[in-house]
């Protein structure tokens, strides 16, 4: 079934295939329940397949972090069901709320402030966590279930190249996740595009930040955002883009 997949030693983790999209409620439900037992699940998602957990869940994230091989200080995006969710993680400030309405569900990952009570072991000790309401049903679908965000790293090791097909996760990863979802190749061949928003000097204006850009392009966002009339009373139309 995956041709990719050379591991020395029979894969024994279980996958599930998607055949339609409309009719996978008992394969989210399935990864639902596996995550809620701290397991580690490779997921579709509108980019690269995800690889997550319970993001509340210390142990299962060290031990997903452990499994990517990521750096602990680095923090981990989280993916939620819909924006009422992010905003238990996170008071959404006025542009910010702008440009979640205007993008999500999307490609788009934003870099905020997170809520004092968010705990450490997912923060990782930063000011600052990746949100996303990504445009699949599966990811939104478990974290509806699970009641909160899953962690949203990309299913691959640090450094590995980026799955838009399940096989590559599985040749990367094989045995050390619980559960596969395959849902066929990714509808796009870009990871999220990564924007934060920051006060302008001396003024009230907000610029946007760029630190990644993906599958959303920076010319599309500027199109979007410069026709919304809240946008322009906010933003200063200024996009910068971070030193990485």
């Amino acid at each position: 079934m995956f041709a990719g997949f050379r591991m020395g030693s029979q894969l024994t983790a279980e996958i599930m295939s998607i055949e339609n999209l409309s009719d996978c409620d008992s394969i989210i439900q399935r990864a639902a329940n596996v995550i809620k037992d701290g397991g580690i699940v490779v997921y579709p998602t509108d980019t690269s397949y995800g690889l997550g957990c319970d993001a509340q869940n210390a142990d299962a994230l060290s031990r997903l972090i452990s499994v990517k091989r990521r750096d602990r200080q680095l923090g981990v995006p989280l993916l939620f069901s819909d924006i009422s969710q992010c905003e238990v993680y996170h008071e959404f400030g006025t542009l910010e709320t702008v440009i979640a309405k205007l993008f999500w569900p999307g490609a788009l990952t934003l870099i905020v402030k997170p809520r004092p009570e968010i705990p450490e072991h997912i923060t990782a000790g930063r000011d600052s966590i990746a949100i996303r309401v990504p445009n699949h049903i599966v990811p939104r679908g478990i974290a509806g279930m699970i009641g909160g965000p899953i962690v949203g790293t990309s299913a691959n090791r640090s450094g590995g190249a980026s799955p838009f097909d399940v096989s590559v996760a599985l040749e990367q990863l094989g045995d050390e996740v619980d559960l596969y979802i395959d849902a066929g190749p990714s509808k796009l061949s870009e990871n999220s595009t990564i924007i934060g928003v920051e006060r302008a000097e001396e003024t009230e204006s907000l610029n946007i930040k760029v630190y990644r850009e993906g599958a959303l392009t920076i010319n599309d966002l500027e199109a979007n955002l410069k026709v919304d009339s809240d946008a322009l009373r906010l933003w200063t139309t200024r996009i910068i883009f971070a030193d990485m």
